[in-house]
């Protein structure tokens, strides 16, 4: 049994997955292989917005950009209490994991979307952890969960100095800055609907963004339809939650479980993504939706 705080963080983890289920598999079942090209280069998008906002913050608060910090301080995201990993080894220079369990490869599984996880695990962890160092993340991803026949996701990442400039090499590791002092840090605990809602309104973006760029007006009608359809699963997946810890999905209990309330009008993500009429279109075809499935 869940306790209603892990039931949120499902809750949001589902959310994020299946926007970009619902929006990906429209956009690959109405325009095919272009279709898939805008989800590959959207997918991309979101994870260079998300590996860059992370940089940002280590930068902030004087920390190297290297994969020790990147995994172990200011991560964006709480842990899914279904997730369940096996870490080989970690450091600067090195981080190899095996992920056992991944909700995110079982719901996208769930609703007959492996095919779409796939390209997610393909495009987003290379973006990510590549702009994160400056593109000089080398990124294997051996096996997946979204592959058929594999077990485990097995990721190896590498961030080699001699690959650098000094200038970089500077950045990313201690032993290259005689003068550097590691900074005492003391984080704040992380808010999980701030960190979801923070990378739901990237993937969401990035995917607008690719589908105007590569399939032009009918890809963003295509996207605003991808939106009507997340809203609609959202809604599904808090009643489904709901009634797996006996709580009577209203309108309250919607409002206060979902990602974003009933609207994202406030969102602060909004200053930096603001093409494309990404808020307006958000706001009517998602959390008007959602609000009108529990009213």
């Amino acid at each position: 049994m869940y306790t209603p705080e892990e039931i949120k963080i499902i809750n949001y983890s589902d959310t994020f997955t299946m926007m970009y289920g619902c929006v990906s598999r429209l956009l690959m079942e109405r325009f095919g292989l272009e279709g898939e090209r805008a989800v590959r280069l959207g997918t991309r998008y979101y994870g260079r917005y998300r590996g860059l906002a992370e940089q940002k913050v280590h930068i902030e608060h004087g920390l190297k950009i290297n994969l020790e910090n990147l995994f172990t301080k200011f991560y964006d995201l709480p842990t899914d209490p279904r997730f369940r990993r096996e870490l080989q080894r970690i450091n600067p220079q090195e981080r190899v994991s095996h992920s056992l369990v991944c909700p995110m490869a079982d719901t996208w599984n769930s609703y007959g979307l492996k095919h779409i996880g796939r390209i997610y695990c393909e495009e987003f962890h290379p973006a990510c952890y590549g702009s994160y160092a400056f593109d000089q993340t080398y990124v294997y991803l051996g096996k997946t969960l979204t592959q058929d026949g594999d077990e485990y996701c097995e990721f190896n990442l590498l961030l080699r100095p001699e690959n650098m400039t000094p200038d970089l090499q500077i950045k990313c590791f201690a032993e290259y800055d005689p003068n550097y002092v590691e900074p005492e840090i003391n984080e704040p605990p992380i808010d999980a609907k701030c960190g979801f809602s923070n990378i739901t309104l990237y993937v969401y973006y990035g995917l607008l963004k690719a589908a105007s760029e590569i399939l032009g007006e009918d890809g963003e009608r295509c996207i605003e339809e991808g939106l009507i359809d997340a809203a609609q699963t959202t809604a599904d997946i808090i009643r489904c939650h709901a009634e797996a810890i006996n709580k009577k999905a209203d309108t309250e209990y919607a409002e206060k479980n979902s990602l974003f309330g009933f609207s994202a009008e406030e969102h602060p993500k909004w200053i930096e993504l603001s093409g494309y009429q990404a808020k307006e279109r958000f706001e009517q075809n998602y959390c008007k939706c959602l609000k009108k499935a529990f009213v």
